[in-house]
């Protein structure tokens, strides 16, 4: 997984920067595992996939994360209700030409570069 921890001047803190298929991976850890408490469940969990089989699963604010011995699953869920109101006046006689979707933004990546990522991360926040 290619990434980036750089310094956002505008928010006035470290953030994580990916490509897009990566991104869900990206603003979770940047906005949720910024203590050393949940760097190191994250880590722990990611220990325990790998050498127990153990399925982790974390809920932060509109993330989902699961964590197995495939790798990470992120999902950054999306709050479709004020959008669909819009896009119903924009098509308010087309009803059945569109339809909202509130499955997210999803990303995977391995075990090893998760564990990467939140060592480097673990190593900036210091």
């Amino acid at each position: 997984m290619d990434y980036e921890i750089a310094f956002d001047q505008d928010e006035n803190l470290y953030r994580i920067s990916t490509g897009y298929e990566f991104a869900a991976i990206g603003e979770w850890v940047s906005e949720y595992v910024r203590d050393l408490e949940n760097i190191q469940r994250v880590l722990l969990a990611a220990r325990l996939a790998e050498i127990e089989k153990e399925v982790t699963q974390f809920k932060h604010g509109p993330f989902e994360v699961i964590i197995s011995e495939e790798g990470v699953a992120v999902t950054r869920l999306v709050d479709m209700d004020a959008a669909d109101e819009e896009i119903k006046a924009m098509f308010d006689s087309q009803e059945s030409f569109y339809q909202t979707s509130t499955d997210g933004i999803q990303a995977e990546c391995g075990l090893e570069d998760l564990v990467g990522l939140i060592e480097d991360w673990h190593q900036v926040l210091q």
